[in-house]
């Protein structure tokens, strides 16, 4: 694969998951993994100049975060929404920066998919690159840090206003589900079960 080293890896778990219940969703077992930890096979092998997670609380699921080099952040203040995780986890980066945000809470993101995203930020990389579905655009998306300054920190539509700008790389949608409530565990765990697909999934 070719790719420039010069992007940062922004993985996003410091959500309140209010429409999940009290557990913590992240720890949730899909398949024979915690729910976070799906997304660490999509974007390993790749090159990133820095990687970091936004996080709530400490708590199981960091372990093989700070094993594969992620600095942990921890959100202090998750209910003032996806803006303020975004504002955190991209603190200090130079404006010129571009940050790969993917969601935790994301277990079928490919790693096909996150080279293809790559090489489409890596062929134009002042521009906005997201992910697309029928019915659907956002993350895994890339984002120079400069577009991501204007931000209200304090909201909860993260980087959504700015989607409208990106230039879509489209996906196999059920690529792009992601968990929000507790009876989607089970239909996970039935794709799950589907899909064979050696050297993505465990």
């Amino acid at each position: 694969m070719t790719c420039l080293p010069d992007m940062i890896l922004l993985v996003l778990g410091g959500g309140l998951s209010r429409r999940f219940g009290a557990e913590d969703k992240l720890e949730t077992r899909i398949g024979s993994l915690p729910l976070a930890h799906h997304i660490l096979s999509a974007v390993d092998h790749f090159p990133w100049h820095q990687k970091r997670a936004v996080c709530r609380t400490v708590g199981n699921w960091h372990a093989a975060y700070v094993a594969q080099g992620f600095e942990l952040l921890v959100n202090p203040l998750p209910e003032r929404g996806l803006g303020s995780s975004l504002a955190l986890g991209t603190n200090g980066l130079s404006a010129s920066a571009r940050v790969f945000v993917c969601l935790a809470d994301m277990p079928f993101v490919s790693h096909t998919h996150i080279l293809a995203l790559r090489q489409a930020s890596d062929s134009v990389p002042d521009q906005i690159i997201a992910s697309c579905a029928p019915n659907y655009r956002g993350p895994p998306a890339i984002f120079p840090v400069s577009s991501l300054s204007a931000l209200d920190p304090n909201s909860d539509h993260g980087a959504r206003p700015l989607l409208r700008l990106a230039r879509l790389i489209p996906a196999p949608a059920e690529e792009l589900i992601d968990i929000d409530y507790a009876g989607d565990v089970t239909a996970a765990n039935a794709q799950f079960l589907q899909q064979a697909r050696p050297g993505e999934r465990r």
